[in-house]
């Protein structure tokens, strides 16, 4: 019944492919302001309700590995199809949940259903776009997944304020299923070639393991993980210090964010201006340097003993630029040279992305109280490392080993 002309870089399917993405981050952000309700609704506490946040991480994080593989054994479309068919069974019975503990295991099939959009729609795009081609597509793509922490809490707090919590679930299943509907009837099969052992474990672990091991891929993406890592720890850390050390309402802390909105989208505006003209590589050489800069910018007044809005929002700004630039080429180039596994590669890619992100939110909240001023410390290694992880790139037309 589907459709043969859709189009990766058309602006339906830039919309759709964007929307895929979303959804995982729309999962969390939505519920966040919700949180200190759902406390009195299920009569629990907070480190409870906050299960409901680590469940959809992890299972976020894992499956990914398995939707790769997947979409590679039996193609993109019914692994996109399946998973969001999940994702709106997963956010009604969400919204039903009549216990704290049904709603988190609710939140494993939300997320099982998020991840596979999310790590098959970016292979979708280098199946059918390759070069400076795909990584303008993935600037959409990392735009969605750079923005979508700042809008959708905004967006759930006034489902929340108005309707109650449930009406952010009830907001996730429409979603979704309005991109079911489009995707059955107008998604292709992208896949030329089914690889019919890639859902044997031993073949799995392999090809996992020759990407690992593999420069082109592993250089790019460690450079998404770096950036990646500061963004997390940022986002954990900066409530701290800007509230409770510096004093700001959440509203003023919410304004704040939208100076990280702005720096994310020149970095986009400057991908999208420049990517075809100079290549994937040059790029993250660029934003590697952005990043470094951005690292050493809030490390250098912190340890002066100068600690100030300016002095965390403007490196955060620089990180975002740094992330609006690297993010496309980054993803773009980690896949290029793997066209026959394609989803595994992005798979493994998201998995890394988030895992190395979740490792910065860790660091920041295990440390915090007894080292208020270890987010910077982390802001200059992470950018250190993402200089590092481009030099391990080879330049084109250098041979990999």
């Amino acid at each position: 019944m589907q459709k043969t002309d859709f189009r990766v870089d058309s602006a339906s399917g830039i919309a759709t492919l964007t929307l895929m993405v979303a959804l995982g981050q729309m999962a969390v952000g939505l519920l966040v302001p919700s949180l200190p309700s759902l406390v009195d609704y299920f009569q629990t506490d907070m480190g409870t309700v906050q299960l409901t946040l680590t469940v959809h991480f992890t299972a976020f994080a894992f499956f990914q590995l398995l939707a790769g593989p997947l979409s590679d054994r039996f193609g993109r479309r019914p692994v996109i199809l399946t998973g969001l068919a999940i994702y709106v069974a997963g956010a009604i019975a969400c919204a039903l949940a009549t216990t704290i503990w049904a709603l988190i295991s609710a939140r494993v099939l939300l997320a099982i259903g998020a991840c596979a959009g999310h790590a098959v729609s970016r292979a979708l795009i280098r199946d059918k776009s390759e070069g400076a081609e795909s990584a303008r597509i993935m600037s959409f793509i990392g735009m969605a997944m750079a923005l979508s922490p700042a809008l959708t809490p905004t967006i759930g707090g006034q489902l929340q304020g108005h309707f109650g919590w449930q009406a952010s679930f009830v907001f996730m299943a429409v979603v979704a299923g309005v991109l079911f509907l489009f995707s059955l009837f107008r998604l292709p099969e992208t896949l030329a070639q089914k690889n019919f052992d890639a859902m044997k474990l031993g073949g799995m672990l392999r090809t996992y393991g020759t990407l690992i091991v593999d420069r082109r891929f592993f250089g790019y993406a460690a450079l998404n993980g770096c950036i990646f890592g500061m963004l997390f720890a940022y986002q954990t850390g900066s409530p701290y210090i800007l509230m409770v050390e510096l004093g700001y309402s959440p509203q003023a802390y919410g304004l704040l964010i939208l100076f990280n909105v702005a720096g994310f989208l020149t970095g986009n505006i400057i991908t999208n201006r420049f990517g075809r003209r100079i290549g994937i590589h040059n790029m993250v050489r660029i934003g590697s340097v952005v990043g470094l800069i951005a690292g050493f910018a809030m490390f250098i007044p912190a340890q002066l003993g100068h600690v100030s809005a300016a002095a965390i929002i403007g490196p955060s700004m620089l990180l975002l630029v740094a992330l609006g630039i690297t993010l496309p080429s980054s993803m773009a180039g980690a896949l290029q040279h793997f066209p026959h596994i394609a989803g595994v590669a992005s798979a493994l890619l998201g998995f890394l992305q988030m895992g190395t992100g979740a490792v910065g939110s860790f660091i920041i909240s295990s440390l915090q109280n007894d080292h208020p001023l270890v987010m910077p410390d982390l802001f200059a290694v992470a950018g250190v490392l993402g200089v590092v992880s481009v030099m391990l790139i080879p330049r084109p037309g250098e041979a990999k080993d």
